[in-house]
C-alpha cells in the first residue's frame, strides 16, 4: 500500500494516466465490480456503490487486521486486566491465543469496527470518492498502530479500559462532520 502522505501526488499522477489504472495499483480492497472514479463526488457513487465500497473495506479490514498481532494485543490487555503478576499475565495471554475467549473476541471486533465507513454519507458535503478512500486507508493504518500497544512487561502499570480506541485520522474528520 502506498504511504498516505503521497496520496495527493498519486491523485495528480492518476489524473494524467487514468484513475481506473491507479485504483488497481493503490488499494487491492477496492471492488472491481463497480467502476470507481476517485475524482467524482461521493453522491455520484450512489448508495449501492458506496455500500459496496464500505463492505469491501470491512472485509479487507477483517482479513488483514484480525491478525495474530492484533489478537495478541487484545489477549495481553485481557491478561493485564485479569491477573496479579507478570508470570500469570504471560500464561493467561498464551492461553487466550490458543482459545480466544468471548470478551477478547468482542474487543477485537470493537477495534476492527472503528475502521468502517458506515457513518460517512454517500452525499456528504460535496466530498469526493478519493477522500473516502484516503480516510479508510488512514483508519486501517491507525489499527496497525493499536496492534503493539500492550505487553505483559508493563505489568503493574494501569491499562486504560479504552486502550483499543483509535483517534479519528484527520482525513476522516471532515467526512464525519458531513455525515451528521
Amino acid at each position: 500500500m502506498i504511504a498516505r502522505t503521497s496520496w495527493f501526488f498519486l491523485f495528480v499522477v492518476c489524473l494524467g494516466v487514468g484513475l481506473a489504472a491507479c485504483v488497481e495499483e493503490r488499494d487491492s480492497w477496492i471492488p472491481q465490480e463497480i467502476e470507481i472514479h476517485e475524482g467524482e463526488m461521493l453522491q455520484d457513487l450512489g448508495d449501492v456503490g458506496h455500500q459496496l465500497l464500505c463492505d469491501a473495506f470491512d472485509g479487507y479490514v477483517h482479513r488483514t487486521y484480525r491478525s495474530v498481532l492484533l489478537i495478541q494485543a487484545a489477549c495481553t490487555a485481557h491478561a493485564l486486566q485479569t491477573t496479579r503478576n507478570a508470570t500469570e499475565c504471560a500464561a493467561v495471554a498464551d492461553a487466550c491465543l490458543q482459545a480466544l475467549p468471548a470478551p477478547v473476541d468482542d474487543q477485537v471486533e470493537r477495534i476492527l469496527a472503528q475502521a468502517g465507513c458506515g457513518g460517512v454519507s454517500s452525499a456528504g458535503c460535496g466530498s469526493m470518492v478519493y477522500e473516502l478512500i484516503t480516510c479508510l486507508g488512514d483508519l486501517g493504518d491507525a489499527i496497525t498502530n493499536v496492534k503493539l500497544t500492550v505487553t505483559c512487561a508493563a505489568f503493574g502499570s494501569p491499562i486504560p479500559s479504552d486502550w483499543w480506541r483509535i483517534s479519528p485520522p484527520a482525513s476522516c474528520l471532515e467526512l464525519a462532520r458531513c455525515a451528521r
